[in-house]
């Protein structure tokens, strides 16, 4: 009896301090992701002084962005047609590009305005990038490690330049995604849960969804990283795992990309009529070609004070490395490497690779890396300056210090800003305006080129009344007369049907591109739809599905470490009623 009561009071004991020290390591967590918010906040607050920065995407993504609002609310969640454009001609852009960032914006100006909700989301943008890179962190690194590779990753300068210099909002909120899709890989390489699986799948959804240049070059990176991580002894378990997050992953998305897919043959595209500028091979950093690009030149000046800012990290090459630090290491400088012409015979062979037009847009990921790595590094310098300063050590922090004065004068200081009064008043020039060109279907003309319409459908000789003209509804009727062919101001686009009296009949394109009806010589109504394939509705209940498993997993998980957590104690029952049956036998 002693020994027992001896080995319980043990017990006790020992899980009091398990208890005591894990209420510590997340008291640290704690501490450290208040600091994270509070800088990932604090970068925003030239955004929400002074207004919006006008950069020079900006226009174009709230082209977008209203009329998606619009349609939601009148419960068309995901548009097909975006009307408005090319003077009232439309084009079908909401097909290929991906939506995650106006769900977002359309959410948060259901509660507020434009100006605000707009606010909101880049600063929420910032914290959850700088949270991405703290979870990321972890994995390797101390609660303040981690913190300072966050931190860092707040104020990168290229991350800071798409916001504030370019408005590349979707990549911005590609690149707050795409922490969390290689922290969850390297975590499925680790230790494989059932959360984590769920994990991965919802943050590469949420990538596809953001931005697809972003997609690409994160799928590549996180292949490599995983190659990286993964342990010979668990290898086949985590490329199950591995493979089970993708595939719900691109079941969540496919409500978006299996119709991009199957409809890129009807754009336009860079195919046609390429234009010079969005050609990789001209885009590469430190090259040639980039003397008459201004675009690059300003991504060379870019990567040169990145460069500067990640310098400290030097001191991690002089020492050795252990394995996590060497797979981010290499992650770091295949990144940069694929910036830079040595890269080209990769991108000759990588299928959809060339299709990102900028190579620099790896500096994304060098970005990433680089701050995680800088984490790594801080605790490296302390000992340095401990055990003595030499001057060439200072050269790292004066690259780093440098890189601070350029991001403060020429990324953030050196902006427009549209304050709410100029931000509303811009809003209402942007509609109508001309799309670019790689979202016109094939056939289309550049509607400044097409001849004058005076009004939405045109028949030759006969009236015409408009009875409704929705984005992707049409009704008119025509009066009688010669038979004719009715021109709407439509772009043709294969998803448009119409009916003439209620029978279905063809709609073709004139020499345009434009709309063209056949009617009849008596009195007829005419209605056109925007449909969609039957397949449409099959992606739309796999992404269902998938979002739904996604969602159970880690309840599921729940619930066996439940069980899991009960099961010693009943064991312990059994255990002591067994030797007493025995005895008694």
């Amino acid at each position: 009896m002693d020994s027992s009561s001896s080995a319980i009071e043990q017990s006790g004991r020992s899980d009091v301090s398990v208890r005591s020290a894990l209420w510590a390591r997340f008291a640290d967590d704690v501490r450290a992701l208040i600091l994270v918010f509070c800088v990932a906040v604090m970068v925003m607050g030239p955004l929400m002084i002074w207004g919006i920065p006008q950069g020079a995407d900006l226009a174009n993504h709230y082209r977008f962005a209203m009329p998606f609002f619009e349609s939601i609310q009148i419960s068309n969640f995901h548009p097909g047609w975006l009307a408005e454009s090319n003077g009232g001609y439309g084009d079908p852009r909401f097909r290929f590009y991906p939506p995650a960032l106006y769900f977002l914006l359309a959410a948060a100006h259901s509660v507020a305005g434009w100006y605000w909700a707009s606010i909101f989301c880049l600063v929420f943008l910032s914290v959850m990038g700088s949270v991405g890179v703290y979870f990321w962190g972890r994995n390797y690194l101390t609660p303040s490690g981690a913190m300072w590779a966050a931190i860092c990753y707040a104020i990168v300068p290229y991350r800071l330049n798409e916001l504030y210099q370019a408005s590349l909002l979707s990549e911005y909120f590609a690149c707050a995604v795409l922490p969390f899709v290689l922290a969850f890989v390297g975590r499925l390489c680790r230790r494989g849960r059932a959360v984590d699986v769920a994990g991965l799948g919802l943050s590469y959804a949420l990538l596809i969804l953001a931005n697809l240049p972003l997609a690409v070059i994160g799928s590549i990176s996180a292949l490599i990283f995983a190659c990286l991580q993964l342990k010979q002894n668990r290898l086949p378990l985590s490329l199950a795992k591995l493979s089970i997050g993708v595939l719900l992953a691109l079941g969540a998305s496919a409500f978006f990309w299996v119709g991009m897919v199957a409809e890129l043959p009807w754009i336009k595209g860079n195919d046609v009529n390429s234009i010079a500028y969005y050609d990789y091979r001209a885009n590469f950093l430190f090259s040639s070609l980039a003397l008459n690009n201004r675009n690059t030149w300003y991504a060379n000046l870019l990567a040169i004070v990145l460069l500067g800012f990640l310098s400290p990290v030097v001191i991690l090459l002089a020492r050795k490395m252990q394995r996590d630090v060497k797979a981010i290491t290499v992650l770091l400088f295949f990144s940069f490497l694929m910036a830079t012409p040595l890269s080209r015979p990769l991108w000759a062979v990588i299928p959809k690779l060339s299709q990102i037009q900028f190579p620099w847009r790896w500096l994304a990921v060098t970005s990433l890396a680089g701050s995680l790595l800088m984490g790594f590094c801080i605790g490296k310098w302390v000992e340095v300056f401990k055990a003595r300063i030499r001057p060439v050590n200072l050269v790292p922090l004066l690259g780093f210090a440098l890189s601070l004065v350029f991001i403060a004068t020429q990324i953030v200081w050196d902006v427009e800003y549209l304050n709410r009064q100029k931000f509303d008043a811009l809003l209402p020039q942007l509609r109508a305006a001309a799309s670019f060109k790689d979202w016109l279907p094939v056939n289309a003309r550049n509607f400044v080129d097409l001849p004058k319409m005076n009004s939405n459908v045109e028949v030759d000789s006969r009236t015409v009344e408009v009875l409704a003209w929705e984005p992707e509804f049409r009704r008119f009727r025509i009066s009688s007369g010669f038979p004719e062919s009715a021109h709407i101001r439509t772009y043709h686009y294969p998803s448009w049907t119409a009916t003439v009296d209620g029978q279905a009949v063809p709609v073709s394109a004139d020499s345009n591109g434009v709309c063209v009806i056949a009617v009849p010589q008596s009195e007829t109504t005419v209605e056109m739809k925007f449909g969609e394939a039957r397949f449409f509705t099959a992606t739309k209940i796999i992404s269902a599905l998938s979002v739904f498993l996604l969602a159970i997993m880690p309840l599921g998980q729940l619930a066996l470490a439940a069980v899991a957590k009960r099961g010693p104690s009943i064991l312990g029952k059994e255990a002591e009623v067994l030797p007493q049956t025995r005895r008694l036998s």
